[in-house]
């Protein structure tokens, strides 16, 4: 999965990589997959007229992000033990476009609604139930979007705000002043580029002012154990550790 390029790379900077997502709360992996792997994802991704859909947790995508795959092991390098615990497909186009405003993400996918201490804010999506977690088992997890089509603003990349993922939870009603206080990131990105993102980074990402495609996969992953009886869905699918 990993290229020549982003092997060079990933030797150079995983000695001080954890650093910098503690830091900045990103980590790029420029140039990270090769045409054969971003073939298998654009196929499993495959959307059609679709701005946001969460994926099933499918053996093809288990097998490529989870278990042995690279993958899972670049993301183990900075997150010990961590499994694939989402998926979600965005397919921004002329056709499909959208504004997100400036937020954390806090919600988590679950096996099933179950009343325990600290989960709250239930909601069920495409069948699947999510919760808002506490503040250490988000802590613990990364998203990565990995990028099936080059984007930059012109196409609605996401833009980061560097940091802020060690301030907490955050309002809604605080989201949109904090950046101006923080080095924000517009996060330009090639075909086969991988961004690692800490969960609680405030992003945010504007709509498409082009007509070319932006598809990203963004699987979340974390080494929490949840407390039983509730388990992740992603888990629970795939019938094992993920």
């Amino acid at each position: 999965m990993v290229g020549e390029n982003a092997g060079g790379e990933g030797v150079r900077r995983f000695s001080d990589v954890t650093d910098e997502l503690e830091e900045t709360g990103r980590v790029w992996l420029r140039g990270a997959l090769i045409k054969f792997d971003l073939d298998r994802f654009g196929d499993i991704c495959a959307v059609e007229g679709k701005p946001g859909l969460r994926l099933d947790a499918t053996t093809d995508l288990i097998t490529a992000t989870g278990g042995n795959s690279t993958l899972a092991g670049l993301v183990r390098r900075l997150v010990p033990n961590a499994h694939p615990v989402r998926f979600v497909v965005f397919n921004k186009s002329d056709s499909s476009n959208w504004l997100v405003p400036w937020h954390q993400d806090r919600v988590i996918a679950v096996a099933e609604k179950l009343d325990v201490e600290g989960y709250t804010n239930w909601s069920n999506k495409s069948g699947v139930w999510h919760c808002e977690a506490p503040i250490d088992v988000l802590s613990s997890m990364v998203f990565v979007r990995i990028h099936l089509d080059d984007t930059d603003e012109e196409n609605g990349c996401i833009e980061l705000a560097h940091g802020t993922h060690r301030l907490g939870f955050i309002a809604a009603g605080e989201a949109d002043a904090i950046p101006d206080r923080s080095t924000v990131e517009t996060c330009k990105a090639r075909r086969g580029d991988i961004l690692i993102v800490k969960a609680l980074t405030l992003h945010r990402s504007k709509p498409s002012r082009n007509d070319k495609p932006r598809r990203t996969l963004r699987v979340d992953y974390s080494n929490a154990q949840l407390p039983r009886p509730l388990d992740w869905w992603a888990k629970m699918r795939a019938g094992g550790d993920g």
